[in-house]
């Protein structure tokens, strides 16, 4: 059975959008990220993905509607701001929809070699606190299933220096996104397990 009394208290956190602090922001856009996007294939990432997606289901496949639902506050996790430490499952899974399906429309647009002229913000792809259980796991598998097809049907270097500006980490062209997408994933699936170990 799942506990409750963790979830009953909303915590004082930071605002969304207020970032990662500065030295892991900083080895994040400097260091891991270039290596990452020098070193990671287009087809090596959509693998990674679809690795991610595979194991993501799995974890959340075995919990029980209720706890889907259940926020718990983890430890503060690399990659991710404080705003996003008081989540449950279902609000991670929605949170990744928003972010995937983004995602997938960027590099879209890139590799046709179209700009993109709205602005990304963290603080506007945080999930709902009530995101519900039911359908999320299929609504998850819907979303990533879409990303890789139309990920994998374009050339994303096709227009190396058409760009999309990333929040945090700034330009990024479609091979890139396309490797933040699978990090991205990487740092939410270590989120959804440590909220797993709580419930």
């Amino acid at each position: 059975m799942a506990r409750t009394t963790q979830s009953a208290v909303e915590p004082k956190l930071d605002k969304p959008g207020a970032g990662l602090p500065f030295f892991e922001w900083f080895v994040a856009k400097y260091l891991l990220l270039p290596y990452r996007f020098q070193t990671i294939s287009d087809a090596k990432a959509l693998v990674y993905f679809k690795r991610q997606q595979e194991q993501i289901v799995q974890i959340a496949s075995e919990l029980s509607p209720e706890s889907l639902v259940e926020r718990r506050l983890i430890p503060r996790q690399l990659g991710i701001e404080d705003s996003s430490r008081f989540w449950s499952v279902a609000m991670t899974l929605q949170h990744l929809n928003i972010v995937n399906d983004s995602m997938r429309q960027v590099i879209t647009e890139l590799s046709a070699g179209r700009s993109i002229t709205r602005t990304a913000s963290t603080a506007d792809v945080k999930p709902r606190t009530d995101a519900g259980g039911e359908g999320a796991i299929d609504l998850f598998i819907k979303i990533c299933d879409e990303f890789s097809q139309d990920a994998g049907a374009v050339n994303k270097n096709a227009y190396p220096n058409v760009t999309y500006t990333h929040p945090w980490f700034g330009k990024l062209n479609a091979h890139q996104w396309l490797v933040m997408a699978s990090t991205h994933m990487q740092i939410h699936h270590g989120q959804i397990k440590e909220i797993v170990s709580l419930l």
